[in-house]
């Protein structure tokens, strides 16, 4: 091990070519020329201006030999600045500055305070406040530039009171620059009101003060305080808000979602000449959007002579958060354009666009231009990758970018987890549920919604019933009503309706549409009348309008052949002004989506499309299919519903899937409400007779039809 680093300055080096700290050839460039000229003893400023343009410690090392060898290292100020470039530059070297400051005979402070400073920069907050006690050991003043970096560095009130009882003993008291620093250290420790404390006994509030008292109560979300004191800072005669003090302002309202003060502040904006700030514009425009005023940040945004790429990725997401998916897309078009390269923050923001679509084409092609433009995909962008494809139904692809990702946080897995638990692949998600705990990454309450609905699509009632208790027992985690949703929908899934009663009554809160919107599910699949009339009874006491339970307990009593009560369901509906919703079905093809309803017939390719499901229709009905008209208003002709059925919006996405796409391609649609059980046996055979995979998202999941078969085993 070599020796360490120890420098002698009564002892000069030899004058020798072979010495490594001198250079080898003083005239080989313009430093190397400013160098040489340290000679002269009586040029200390040439050593200076060598210092200032040196670059690398290499550089820096070789001044200091020829400082040594002239003398000039033992002038103070001189010395000083080798320590000021090794602590403060990115290039320097903190350890080496502490060796040079224990040559020094006479240090200054300055010199001291180009270490503390350069401790605080580099994050090394204890030898920041150690050094510090060895300067008072060594008798050594601070002065006004050392406490605003030694407050930096506290990261506890009790180091911050001992260093701003210093800071008053040394007469800085009432320093603008000290104080502010103060403010910003009790603020960072949580001392809101001592922070408060020494702004109101400041005598000479700068705007800095102002500033960074309005942005203390915007971070610790008081942002009423805070907009008190920009009231009382704008009529103040002495101080002026300059773009900062504005800023943090802006922040305080959008945490109030406080519009009328957002367009207060924006009058004062333009009123008094900030308009023209980039900075300020793209503020105001990120205040707007996330008080949901999308349209008034989008006129600034259109409005403003310059952009940079936080105004494209604020308006971009915003376009996300009002859930105007197209137009974000289209802005990114606008972007590329004109030649602006996006960040993992626009990439995230439409790949969010995509999921929301279930826009899987569009998302593989924002997919390529990550890669294409070597966008590091760090864990936000990876987590909204494995959540689009996820969504999109292709799991697999969804996997892969998982095991590609260098980090995964809870976010991640708990994306895979809930994304396998949607797609059919229960197994696989509890799976992976197990290997995010051999990683030590801790489950959420959100992780534990997707490990319940894994439990409940495979039939691991036990295994389930371990997990929820788990989450309190284990993880601390107090299971929400969605929570209790999951488990109620796993014993109804079982058969154990009884038992899902059961645990409704005994819910510390009451149960929502979710809880009991899965205990009639379960009924109707497994034929309890009477207790999908308890349920129906407190859905419709919950919500008196809500089309969902009339139609699902209407078709109960059909399948029970209860006509009548079927009918009274229905007319009761149609009493309450109340219609089922219609099905629409959304199929992305070539990177367009295209929209059907039922019975639709205003797409382009309407005739191919109907020639086309009239060809399913007849294969169907030769491979043993018959219609399940259960779901059909009864007041009409048996032939009627039997076309009624064939019209479903989802059989018309699919036909125009197999119309439009390659042999092989999987068909993927979406649909807004659940599948009825028509098209669900109906779709499960044209898997088989087409030799396709069809991949059907609904209101509740994933269906992968395949060979015959559905992820789902038949229950949805």
């Amino acid at each position: 091990m070599a020796a360490p680093l120890t420098l002698h300055h009564h002892i000069q080096p030899p004058l020798s070519s072979e010495n490594p700290l001198l250079p080898r050839n003083p005239t080989a460039s313009p430093f190397a020329m400013i160098t040489s000229s340290i000679n002269d003893p009586n040029q200390p400023h040439l050593c200076i201006v060598s210092i200032e343009k040196c670059s690398s410690m290499s550089q820096l090392k070789q001044i200091h030999a020829q400082m040594l060898r002239t003398g000039l290292f033992f002038d103070p100020f001189t010395a000083s600045k080798i320590v000021a470039f090794c602590s403060l530059q990115d290039s320097g070297n903190l350890q080496y500055a502490r060796l040079v400051f224990s040559q020094i005979s006479n240090p200054t402070s300055y010199t001291c305070n180009s270490i503390i400073r350069g401790c605080a920069d580099k994050k090394l907050h204890q030898e920041s406040l150690l050094f510090y006690q060895e300067m008072m050991v060594q008798g050594l003043i601070p002065d006004r530039y050392t406490f605003p970096s030694l407050f930096k560095s506290c990261r506890n009130s009790s180091e911050g009171k001992q260093i701003h009882s210093h800071s008053t003993k040394f007469g800085f008291a009432s320093d603008a620059y000290a104080q502010n620093t103060l403010m910003n250290m009790y603020s960072n420790c949580g001392c809101l009101e001592s922070a408060r404390k020494v702004f109101d006994k400041m005598e000479d509030k700068t705007v800095v003060s102002w500033a960074t008292m309005i942005g203390v109560h915007a971070q610790w979300d008081q942002p009423n305080e805070a907009v008190r004191l920009f009231d009382r800072l704008i009529k103040s005669e002495n101080v002026r808000p300059n773009e900062v003090t504005l800023v943090n302002v802006l922040a305080a309202c959008a945490r109030a979602r406080d519009v009328a003060m957002v367009k207060r502040i924006h009058e004062y904006i333009d009123e008094h000449g900030f308009g023209c700030h980039v900075v300020l514009n793209t503020a105001l425009m990120d205040v707007y959007c996330k008080c949901g005023c999308v349209k008034l940040a989008r006129d600034l945004f259109d409005k403003a002579r310059e952009k940079n790429l936080f105004s494209w990725n604020i308006m971009i997401n915003g376009h996300v958060e009002d859930s105007n998916y197209e137009e974000a897309l289209l802005l990114f078009r606008e972007m590329q354009t004109r030649g602006i390269k996006g960040d993992k923050v626009t990439m995230a923001g439409l790949v969010l666009a995509c999921t929301h679509l279930r826009a899987l084409e569009l998302g593989k092609w924002c997919h390529a231009c990550i890669m294409k433009q070597r966008i590091e995909v760090d864990v936000a962008l990876g987590t909204a990758l494995v959540d689009m494809y996820a969504k999109c139904g292709s799991i697999e692809t969804a996997i892969q970018v998982f095991h590609g990702m260098p980090e995964k946080d809870v976010m991640a897995w708990t994306a895979l987890i809930l994304g396998l638990a949607m797609c059919g692949q229960a197994e696989n998600a509890l799976q992976y549920f197990g290997e995010m705990q051999i990683e030590g990454v801790e489950p959420d309450a959100i992780t534990f919604v997707g490990v319940l609905a894994a439990c409940s699509h495979a039939g691991f009632v036990d295994e389930g019933i371990a997990h929820f208790n788990s989450m309190s027992d284990t993880y601390d985690i107090q299971p929400t009503v969605e929570h209790y949703g999951g488990l109620v929908d796993m014993l109804g899934r079982a058969g154990r309706i009884a038992d899902a009663e059961e645990l409704i009554e005994s819910m510390p809160m009451a149960p929502d549409h979710f809880v009991l919107g899965g205990l009639l599910g379960a009924c109707r699949i497994h034929g309890n009348l009477e207790a999908a009339e308890r349920a129906a009874k407190q859905l419709l006491d919950i919500d008196p309008y809500h089309s969902g339970t009339y139609v699902l307990l209407s078709n109960i009593y059909k399948s029970s052949k209860k006509w009548e009560e079927a009918k009274r369901t229905r007319e009761l509906m149609a009493e309450r002004g109340m219609k089922k919703p219609p099905g629409c079905s959304q199929i992305e093809v070539h990177g367009v989506v295209h929209e059907f309803v039922k019975g639709d017939s205003s797409h382009q390719q309407s005739s191919e499309i109907h020639e086309m499901l009239e060809d399913m229709i007849s294969k169907l009905k030769k491979a043993g299919y018959v219609p399940d008209k259960s779901e059909v208003l009864f007041d009409i002709a048996e032939e009627e519903k039997e076309t009624e059925l064939s019209l479903h919006s989802e059989k018309l996405a699919i036909a125009y899937g197999l119309l439009s796409t390659s042999v092989g391609t999987p068909i993927r649609v979406v649909k807004n409400l659940r599948i009825c059980s028509d098209c669900h046996s109906a779709t499960k055979l044209i898997s088989k007779l087409y030799n396709r995979e069809i991949i059907v998202r609904d209101r509740s999941r994933f269906h992968h039809f395949k060979d015959g078969t559905c992820s789902c085993r038949d229950f949805w």
